[in-house]
């Protein structure tokens, strides 16, 4: 039953003063934040500046420190205050515990009102979206602050008194939004922790899979009634019969299978399953007076209580690859580009290309030595240049960089990459793939032409016949130097006569 507005018993407490010095709210939308999978009890987070009217805010809160605070990007998740009378902080990091880790003294020490708060919370905002918020209260819409000043009062409302108080209520929205949810929590016995509980969990198939037939099971649990499943890349999600199932209301202990029954190349395939909420709602977090102390009863700053937003998910996932059927190849695609600025242009002295090579259908787990050789456009010859890397692919499709090192001397040439790929770490065993097309733009660079007053340098074909590098450069020099004498002894020979 509602009391009335002038029963303000104690009046000098800031529980009735705490929207008078309302400030312009924060713009940031709760209902864009990811899933809470990740904070448990026994996780730090970091406390966030606080986001709505100045007295009845909401904390956002992020799982790890951002690393830019003035720009930290979406939380997490939300919480609200669970202690009136004592000073918040934010900026600092705080513990994540369940209700019994609770370090104040007020009535939410008492699991009777701890119920009523949880309900409260999880029929309050962010746990109901605005327009759902505002379809439940019976009101046309309501503003994210008047939904935020609802919550917080009605959580005070339990924690800090023992009566229905006259708030200073920011508007008859944030006041019908208030009741909606005292009046609620009052009829209600009150829930506990464990009816916000938010488990999924999917398993991979133990056998070998293999490409032309349907892979699995994957086997989906959760202590929902459902849950969302998706698959990357998009294969068709069948039962044990090849029959498609309703990806978006799988039970548990769901056993689903991937459509592999159209393909007879390597890969691999995730398959996800979402929850809707999460478990993290509920749990307290003790937030210490000054960064980096430890919070205590004696001494901790305002104890706040997490909130997953309306979209909040609860993810999980397993993964399956498999090989090649019997009689496809591996195969090769590459692309050679200037390591310097990523373009197919080298410097005319040289510089390092690198051949970013993909490669489709290799056997997972087995090594493999991939060997690349520059070749001339021009004539397909050899230059002798290359580049080798050897590795055990994780996964049947990917990539892996071959580097050459181009050493001055091929100014005005377009360079070729071809590329093979071996078994084994030696790079002279079984050739099983290889990409070799002389006219591929993609694996073609230029190096630039020589500027003219370039010093000429020794190409490659002139130290095989000089032995020596220096040699065009030597006779530069000497050339220069007559020159100079010759010069000289004309200069003498008009001053003479």
């Amino acid at each position: 039953m509602r009391h009335s507005k002038q029963h303000t018993h104690r009046a000098g407490g800031r529980w009735i003063l705490a929207g008078a010095a309302a400030l312009l709210a924060l713009m940031l939308p709760i209902a864009q934040s990811p899933a809470l999978a990740t904070i448990a009890v026994g996780d730090t987070v970091y406390v966030g500046s606080k986001q709505g009217y100045g007295g009845t805010a909401v904390f956002p809160i992020w799982s790890e420190t951002p690393t830019d605070l003035e720009n930290p990007g979406e939380p997490e998740a939300w919480a609200y205050c669970l202690e009136n009378q004592v000073s918040a902080r934010t900026r600092v990091s705080g513990n994540v515990g369940d209700l019994s880790s609770y370090l104040g003294t007020n009535y939410f020490a008492d699991p009777a009102i701890q119920g009523k708060v949880l309900w409260v919370l999880t029929h309050g905002y962010p746990a109901v979206d605005l327009d759902g918020f505002a379809s439940a209260i019976g009101i046309p819409e309501i503003s994210r602050n008047d939904a935020i000043e609802a919550t917080q009062y009605a959580i005070w409302r339990y924690t800090d008194l023992d009566f229905d108080a006259s708030w200073n209520w920011e508007n008859a929205n944030s006041e019908a939004a208030y009741w909606h949810l005292v009046e609620g929590a009052n009829a209600h016995a009150g829930i506990t922790p464990s009816d916000l509980a938010v488990t999924a969990s999917v398993t991979a198939p133990t056998g070998r899979a293999t490409p032309g037939s349907l892979v699995g099971p994957f086997v989906v649990n959760t202590n929902q009634e459902a849950v969302a499943v998706s698959v990357d890349p998009g294969f068709t999600v069948t039962d044990a019969m090849g029959n498609p199932v309703d990806l978006n209301a799988v039970s548990a202990g769901a056993e689903l299978f991937i459509d592999l029954r159209a393909t007879k190349l390597a890969g691999s395939a995730t398959l996800r399953v979402s929850a809707a909420g999460s478990g993290a709602t509920g749990h307290i977090v003790s937030v210490p007076n000054a960064h980096g102390g430890t919070p205590t009863q004696e001494n901790h700053a305002q104890s706040i209580i997490l909130v997953a937003p309306s979209t909040a998910t609860t993810d999980a996932q397993a993964t399956v690859e498999w090989a090649a059927a019997e009689g496809v190849a591996p195969k090769l695609g590459t692309s050679l580009v200037d390591a310097a600025d990523q373009d197919r242009v080298l410097a005319w002295n040289g510089g390092t290309a690198i051949d970013t090579v993909a490669y489709e259908n290799l056997v997972p787990g087995t090594e493999v030595t991939v060997v690349g050789e520059l070749m001339r456009k021009s004539d397909g010859s050899e230059t002798g240049l290359r580049g080798a890397v050897t590795f055990t692919p994780e996964a049947a499709n990917g990539s892996v960089d071959v580097e050459f090192v181009v050493p001055q001397g091929y100014a005005g040439q377009t360079l070729v990459a071809f590329e093979r790929v071996f078994v084994g770490s030696a790079g002279s065993g079984e050739v099983i793939a290889e990409h070799t097309d002389i006219d591929d733009p993609a694996q073609t660079i230029l190096v630039a032409q020589a500027p003219k007053h370039a010093v000429p340098s020794a190409s490659p074909a002139t130290l095989a016949q000089t032995g020596s590098a220096d040699l065009p450069v030597a006779a530069t020099l000497a050339g220069l130097v007559l020159v100079g004498g010759a010069l000289v002894l004309l200069h003498r020979a008009r001053k003479l006569s």
